[in-house]
């Protein structure tokens, strides 16, 4: 009843008459329609508010959207289907035709395997059949529009079971039906494998062209025509209002999954093309759980004598109860029944997020920003997190700032996480996935925009993996790096940054300082080494050599013993307070300088660690969600937005984008994310959760809310709820269809063949090779990586 006063309440605000609309309860209990009166000739109806973020948007995001009509509908020549199918995420893109007006996918392989998902409310039958008590014939079929070109025929099986064989004619395109038993098809996800037979044994040569493949139950022998995207969203004129909006059969429906947002509406504009009228559905799909029908419309091309003539029907749908955080979900929107001829018009169709508090003032600019990035961190060890090392310097710029508690690296490598932050571009895109590559000269950097900005940039290092020779140095004014070779504490990096900034106190600035972090060598005087864990040790591992012992510890767990790792993790332990303890002078340098009003401060990290590993050195190649847990500490000048937290997720991507709006310039075109510090004052807004992506030269984990997918370009691996197993072993893909659905859609479009420009395309990026010296890869052994490690510019 809540649900149902929500939506009788957004539809009077809305100023249209409906009259007996029922919203929620379970997709099986009996619903009475709700009748959508036609509003005023010409009338616009409200459009979401600034201050309420959109969260999935159907016409926008149609690509990631599933179409169907009588049941599910594959367009093999649509770019909606490449998540659709079942092959290697860095496979070729499937090869497409044009003829007969419509786009086809040629088959090269003898076996295709696509997946799609199937919603228990398609197994209803018919309203016509449904009022007249005529039983339902629940059998599946499968169909397709083929064309042969050698093939002479197709095997289709849905869920390794045999439903039929399609008959092919060399040359000829025709429709083709295989017809199952009842239960063929199953709620969630369903794989379709079709094998063709005959036809040419050469690799490469093309055995058919499909057009649409259309999965449906009950009778097969009614002509079917596939909805196409120019068929389903047109430009609609109704009452002299032209919208863009979805064109949909009976029954027929459009869904799109995603996050969706606690308090959030469906709000659509309903309208009909023909001469009859429709009832339409709005459902809520989640994985576990029963569909949801959320409300119900009736729409009709004409109106009572004396009523205004019809035009756009606004409706906004309250969504209910998903949890405080949201959760992932579809939306479907369906049309049940319509009068022959007739189409439903669904215009301008959003899920968006709770009407927010008015915008806040926005946060003044800064006239210099500082940047700490710690390497090789234990993000939930730390106490602005909840761990117990106090750090204090540390804590005191946690009170002082903004707590990002969801931020993520977009890789496990050092060099491509650090490139995110300078770039605002994912690994993929900067191409710097594997320890190897080097930062392409063409990219754009923040050091590049502060300094068309008129700020005086310096960036100083402590990891190799940022050194000059992969190409970190270029477009700063001051570079300067410390190997693990030199005869320097590992500190030295903040030390010379203040003697910078004390030089250039007068001048607007953006300093970048990468540090070893918990990586080794490390630093510990003879009497820290005594008071360490263990007790009396007495093993062989050196804290300067610790690298190299390390290296071989990982790729040999035989080596070492139980002493050995407890001291590499005290003296791990020791490095990051050791740091805490230099970005105390780094700030009080700032402080004398009288600089600490007008300057920003970001404390964050490369990469993280797992506390629970047998040695404090994560694989460059690592994934896990305690490599990708990195810390984000943002204060501003003044201290506004003083201990605030934010629990939306942020990635490391979003760091270029918000050091140079901090600064007050535009950012560049190329800059991808989100600008952060608007986001901690409320000055713009993420509807739910967003899928953050991490990526190294052959694996991928996609987060989404409490969900991983992980695997690599080879096949997916597993799909696991952190909720229910914060460490991500089972694969729960069979149990959460949904899920897995849209996580498969994004890793296809940023790890699939089109998720990068192609290196032969004008303009595009491709990766370069680092040439490494002798002396770097000395610094690179000691710093832990294996020595039998080659550069790509060996080995090219």
């Amino acid at each position: 009843m809540r649900i149902l006063a929500l939506f009788v309440a957004s539809v009077a605000f809305a100023a249209i008459a409906v009259s007996g609309c029922t919203c929620g309860g379970k997709s099986d209990a009996p619903q009475p329609v709700a009748s959508a009166a036609a509003s005023a000739s010409g009338s616009v109806a409200p459009t979401p508010k600034p201050n309420r973020a959109v969260a999935l948007d159907p016409i926008a995001r149609f690509e990631e959207c599933s179409l169907g009509h009588r049941g599910v509908l594959l367009d093999l020549g649509d770019p909606s289907m490449r998540g659709r199918f079942l092959t290697k995420l860095d496979a070729p893109e499937l090869e497409t035709v044009e003829h007969e007006g419509a786009t086809w996918a040629r088959a090269t392989n003898r076996n295709v395997a696509l997946s799609f998902f199937w919603s228990s409310e398609l197994d209803r039958p018919p309203p016509s059949l449904a009022d007249s008590g005529t039983p339902f014939d629940s059998g599946t079929y499968v169909e397709g529009r083929v064309r042969s070109i050698t093939a002479r025929s197709v095997s289709v099986y849905l869920n390794g079971k045999v439903v039929g064989v399609w008959p092919l004619s060399k040359g000829e395109t025709k429709v083709v039906v295989a017809r199952g038993g009842a239960g063929g098809v199953l709620p969630g996800v369903n794989e379709l494998n079709l094998h063709f037979n005959g036809g040419s044994k050469k690799e490469d040569d093309t055995l058919a062209e499909i057009d649409w493949i259309h999965v449906g139950t009950g009778d097969s022998s009614e002509p079917y025509a596939a909805p196409t995207r120019t068929d389903a969203i047109v430009n609609a004129t109704v009452g002299g209002v032209s919208r863009r909006a979805l064109s949909l059969r009976a029954p027929g429906f459009v869904r799109c999954a995603g996050w969706i947002p606690p308090s959030g509406t469906v709000d659509a504009q309903l309208a009909v093309a023909g001469p009859g009228d429709a009832d339409v559905e709005v459902r809520l799909l989640r994985d576990r759980a029963p569909s949801l029908i959320l409300g119900r419309a009736h729409v009709s091309a004409t109106s009572a004598p004396g009523s205004p003539a019809p035009g756009w029907s606004p409706i906004s749908v309250p969504i209910g109860d998903v949890g405080p955080a949201g959760t992932m979900a579809a939306i479907e929107i369906a049309t049940i029944r319509a009068t022959k001829g007739t189409r439903v018009l669904v215009a301008e169709p959003r899920v968006v997020g709770p009407i927010m508090p008015a915008l806040p003032n926005p946060i003044p600019p800064s006239r210099s920003v500082v940047v700490i990035v710690l390497g090789s961190v234990a993000t939930h060890a730390l106490a602005p997190y909840g761990g117990p090392r106090i750090a204090p310097e540390i804590g005191s710029v946690a009170i002082g700032g903004v707590t990002f508690d969801a931020h993520r690296a977009s890789t496990g490598l050092a060099s491509g996480a650090v490139a995110s932050m300078l770039t605002g571009l994912s690994p993929r895109k900067h191409t710097l996935e594997d320890p190897d590559a080097r930062l392409p000269k063409s990219l754009v950097t923040v050091a590049d925009a502060a300094r068309q900005g008129g700020v005086t940039t310096a960036m100083f290092t402590a990891n190799p993996l940022t050194s000059a020779v992969f190409g970190f140095d270029r477009g700063w004014d001051t570079f300067a790096s410390h190997g693990p070779l030199e005869d320097v504490p590992a500190t030295q990096v903040f030390d010379d940054a203040a003697r910078w900034i004390e030089a250039h106190k007068d001048a607007r600035f953006l300093v970048v300082v990468h540090a070893r972090g918990a990586h080794p060598p490390w630093d510990a005087t003879p009497d820290e080494l005594k008071a360490m864990a263990p007790a009396s040790y007495g093993g062989n591992l050196d804290p300067r050599r610790a690298g190299e012992m390390l290296a071989k510890m990982r790729k040999f767990p035989g080596r070492g013993n139980d002493a050995d790792r407890a001291r590499a993790w005290a003296l791990a332990s020791h490095a990051i307070d050791q740091h805490d303890a230099a970005i105390g002078r780094l700030l009080g340098t700032l402080r004398a300088a009288d600089r600490e009003e007008d300057t920003t401060v970001v404390i964050t990290g490369d990469s993280g660690m797992n506390e629970s590993a047998l040695i404090p050195l994560p694989d460059n190649d690592a994934l896990d969600e305690s490599v990708l847990s990195v810390p984000l500490i943002i204060r501003l000048p003044s201290h506004v937005l003083a201990n605030r937290r934010v629990a939306t997720p942020t990635t490391s991507v979003d760091l270029a984008r918000t050091i140079v709006s901090a600064l007050a310039l535009a950012p560049p075109a190329s800059f991808e994310g989100i600008d952060l510090l608007q986001l901690a004052n409320g000055e713009i807004m993420v509807a739910g959760e967003r899928a953050l992506v991490a990526t190294s030269a052959a694996r991928f984990a996609i987060r989404w809310g409490p969900f991983v997918l992980a695997g690599t370009r080879e096949r997916e691996t597993k799909l696991c709820d952190l909720l229910l197993e914060p460490s991500c072993v089972t694969d729960v893909r069979k149990t959460y269809p949904l899920a897995l659905d849209a996580l498969h859609r994004v890793a296809w479009q940023a790890v699939g063949p089109s998720a990068s420009p192609r290196p032969r395309t004008p303009g595009a990026i491709g990766r370069e090779p680092a040439f490494v010296d002798p002396t770097t890869m000395a610094a690179l052994y000691a710093w832990g990586r294996p020595p039998e490690k080659r550069s790509a510019g060996d080995r090219d």
